[in-house]
């Protein structure tokens, strides 16, 4: 047998083995990227809707609020405020 194929042999199955290690590795951390983008935009989606409903319930009170002062003014004998 040729010593040279004695010799590189082993190096060839090693750097294969590397190779296709640093493909696999690629597609995982690709895979993980792709979890973590679809992480943010889930986050993104409930901080909008968290606005949302945030705004909602601020319009509520506000409206509450008026609806109470004028419910106040109405009154024969008006409640002192602080």
């Amino acid at each position: 047998m040729n010593p040279a194929l004695l010799n590189w042999g082993p190096v060839a199955v090693i750097v294969g083995g590397y190779l296709l290690g640093i493909y696999f590795q690629n597609r995982s951390i690709a895979h993980v990227e792709k979890r973590i983008d679809d992480t943010n935009n889930r986050i993104s989606h409930l901080e909008g809707e968290f606005n949302n409903r945030f705004s909602d319930l601020r319009d509520f009170i506000h409206s509450e609020t008026r609806r109470l002062e004028d419910r106040i003014d109405r009154l024969d004998r008006p409640v002192l405020r602080s």
